[in-house]
């Protein structure tokens, strides 16, 4: 069996896993490609021919790591000395050692008599960590009733393992590649850091405002914030403020040493800068699950250490973890070493830059105080993702053991909110108006509407010849829209407009084109950014003429997801190319040349035409400019020129999801204009809640993180939570 290794003082570099199976081997390297098969002069040639299918059955089954089938040929001496389980242990211990990768072995000579045999053959060990370890070996077989059966001993497994040997693997861990933002300030490390905290009970008042002015040139809050932070914990709770590396709290520990409340923690992990940056994108590290053990043990992983299991941490795992080394060692019955069968040293990961920009993404952060929502930033042009906000959001060191408080991680599994949820890629949601650029242009391209054809937009619509539909208007007791051509009605987002499309699109027979136009503009599936998502649901077909109508203004069955619909927005912006998200700039090793560079990948163009696509940019600029627009209002004064979409999408539990997407028209040559994506939970009106989020991005991106255009509706200043958002007013069932 493997032993637990034993917790060891931080400072050691290496941890010797001893197997401790009773047996060990020398394995000679580099032998020369055997021949055909050979056999001993005399002996029983069909005896041997027998020996010899049976040896080759065994080693057959020892290739696909088929335990079970490998026992079936033991005689029954051998199987009543060794039951089976042991016998699989015994071969996934030397396995792990080994750091195996595949087996290749194949047979030598054989030679028979009566009732006795032997087969010689020559095992290739492919292991992760040595290269190919060769060995060759006998296997001795008898006569039973029912034909030939192995005499298995150890010395079949590695000759040398005879005489109550064992290995020894000591491993050398390689240093974990480091994460970067795009302008190459450091997001994630593997060094010594401080995790700096507070206990409110413990905090001397008199000393309290120096203490919180003093945290803040380190932290990302302000003292009148940490001061309201300290007032809502409880006593006698741990309350994390910041971890910083050890070179960057230098400066600052003696005088915080001086302050009483301060809980000074030092940790030797991953660590994540400013209590994380874009914590969802990057992911978080945990010990090697269970069912995965196996595979990492023969990766050369020692059974202590962590693996990458959400995001950019989780998928570029290989890349970011290097090349694990070690040193394999032959160990006598005495525990003496005998000698050093094989050795490598380890290669340090690479490391990542990523396309974030960590001011932009920490400004967001801090922009939604604790409402469930999710913003995404992504150049129009490129597909770089600059900014993915998932909020509420967590610490994603919280996830090291070394660190103290257990509450902070505990927290994360039990908030209903579900802080490790990535809302920007995972999280599937109806669109609302949102999806009336795509149902707007469904209607040209069917031939049945043009941009300039006009409607009557009402407060209701008799839809279907069976039900009356409702336009936003009603609910606010505003009068309606009145006469509107197709690219008037995106304008004012009217229902009773879209309501008509999705009719006339089933009643004609292009049931599914909605749908397929969703399709085109990649909703319904992955789109491919290097972290989880989901697909979203586009239905197939609507299937009755209601239905219909409701996917029309986004509802019914349609589900997608923020990152989906800045990336769509992103291609309205462009000229119509889709292309695949991207969180990556670069991967680079320690030295030499990048492994990988950023180059912009298009999946795809809109199935729309030149002539749709100027009418669908026009609606969208005059939802912003016209003061008839859904979104004049939150957008006057914005010096940077935006086009974008307010939606309001109504849910089960009544309480809608407010959406805005839209991008910037700066054309400027030296700042990619963006596409934004924003939505946030069961809170009321895109235009309300939404919009001043976009709002806040755009101005935040072209300003270099300076101007947070005004405040939000739950703020009291930017950044700066006064309360929880208020209860919606009752809504019309639809939108804006």
């Amino acid at each position: 069996m493997v032993k637990t290794p034993r917790r060891l003082p931080s400072i050691l570099i290496h941890l010797t896993l001893i197997l401790v199976i009773g047996l060990t081997g020398c394995l000679p390297l580099g032998a020369e490609a055997p021949g055909q098969p050979t056999r001993r002069p005399g002996g029983d040639m069909a005896a041997a021919a027998g020996a010899l299918g049976v040896v080759e059955a065994y080693l057959q089954a020892w290739m696909a790591e088929n335990y079970p089938a490998m026992y079936a040929y033991l005689d029954q001496l051998s199987q009543d000395a060794l039951p089976l389980a042991d016998f699989t242990t015994l071969h996934q211990n030397i396995a792990q050692t080994l750091t195996l990768d595949t087996v290749q072995a194949h047979v030598l000579s054989s030679y028979a008599e009566t009732f006795h045999a032997e087969v010689a053959y020559r095992v290739d060990f492919n292991t992760r960590l040595f290269g190919t370890l060769t060995h060759d070996t006998v296997a001795a077989l008898t006569r039973e009733q029912d034909g030939w059966h192995i005499q298995w001993e150890i010395g079949m497994l590695v000759p040398e393992l005879r005489g109550g040997n064992r290995l020894e693997l000591v491993h050398q861990l390689p240093s974990r590649g480091r994460i970067f933002d795009r302008h190459g300030a450091p997001l994630a490390a593997y060094e010594n850091a401080l995790s700096i905290g507070l206990v409110p009970r413990e905090i001397n008042p008199e000393q309290a405002d120096r203490l919180y002015e003093t945290l803040a040139e380190i932290s990302y809050y302000n003292p009148d914030s940490l001061a309201r932070l300290v007032a809502a914990t409880p006593e006698d709770w741990y309350l994390p403020v910041v971890s910083l590396t050890q070179v960057a709290a230098a400066p600052y520990i003696e005088t915080l040493r001086s302050f009483s409340g301060v809980r000074i923690n030092e940790f030797r992990s991953r660590f994540y800068v400013d209590g994380g940056v874009a914590p969802h994108a990057l992911g978080y590290m945990l010990f090697i699950p269970e069912e995965q053990l196996e595979d990492y043990l023969r990766r050369g992983y020692r059974q202590d250490e962590r693996i990458g299991v959400a995001g950019l941490e989780a998928t570029f795992e290989p890349q970011l973890a290097g090349l694990h080394g070690g040193s394999l060692y032959l160990i006598g019955p005495s525990g003496e070493i005998q000698s050093l069968l094989a050795s490598s040293d380890p290669v340090p990961g690479h490391s990542i830059t990523t396309t974030l920009d960590k001011t932009l993404q920490m400004r967001l952060q801090a922009s939604l105080g604790d409402l469930p929502a999710a913003v995404v930033v992504m150049e129009v042009d490129t597909g770089r993702v600059l900014a993915m906000v998932s909020n509420p959001h967590f610490d994603p060191n919280a996830f090291d053991l070394i660190e103290t408080d257990r509450s902070l991680m505990e927290s994360y599994f039990s908030n209903p909110l579900q802080p490790l949820f990535n809302r920007a890629t995972q999280g599937q949601y109806p669109l609302g108006s949102v999806f009336k650029t795509i149902s707007m242009s469904a209607a040209i391209e069917s031939g049945l509407y043009r941009p300039e054809s006009r409607f009557f937009c009402g407060h209701s619509l008799w839809v279907c010849d069976s039900v009356t539909l409702y336009d936003w208007t009603l609910g606010y007791g505003t009068a309606a829209s009145g006469d509107l051509n197709l690219v008037e009605g995106l304008m004012r987002s009217c229902n009773p407009w879209f309501y008509r499309i999705g009719e006339n699109l089933y009643t004609e027979g292009m049931d599914g084109y909605l749908s397929d136009m969703a399709y085109g503009f990649g909703l319904g599936a992955r789109t491919g950014i290097d972290i989880a998502e989901a697909p979203g649901n586009i239905p197939q077909q609507a299937g009755t003429c209601v239905n219909s109508a409701q996917i029309a203004i986004g509802q019914g069955e349609v589900l997608v997801t923020p990152l989906q619909v800045a990336s769509f927005f992103a291609a309205l912006a462009n000229g119509g190319t889709l292309y695949r998200p991207a969180l990556v700039e670069s991967i680079r090793p320690v030295t030499g040349e990048p492994v990988y560079t950023f180059a912009p990948d298009p999946r795809g163009q809109l199935p729309i035409s030149e002539e749709t696509l100027a009418a669908v940019a026009e609606g969208l600029r005059m939802v912003v400019e016209e003061r008839r627009g859904t979104a004049y209002w939150p957008m006057e004064g914005l010096s940077i020129p935006v086009s974008g979409k307010t939606g309001t999408a109504e849910t089960p539990s009544g309480r809608s999801h407010a959406w805005f997407a839209g991008y910037s028209r700066a054309n400027d040559p030296n700042r990619p204009d963006i596409a934004v994506a924003v939505i946030v939970e069961n809170s009321g009106e895109g235009s309300v809640m939404a919009a001043p989020v976009f709002r806040r991005a755009v101005a935040l991106y072209f300003s270099d993180g300076e101007d947070p255009a005004g405040v939000m509706p739950w703020e009291s200043e930017p950044y700066i939570l006064y309360q929880a958002p208020t209860e919606p007013a009752e809504e019309s069932p639809t939108e804006d």
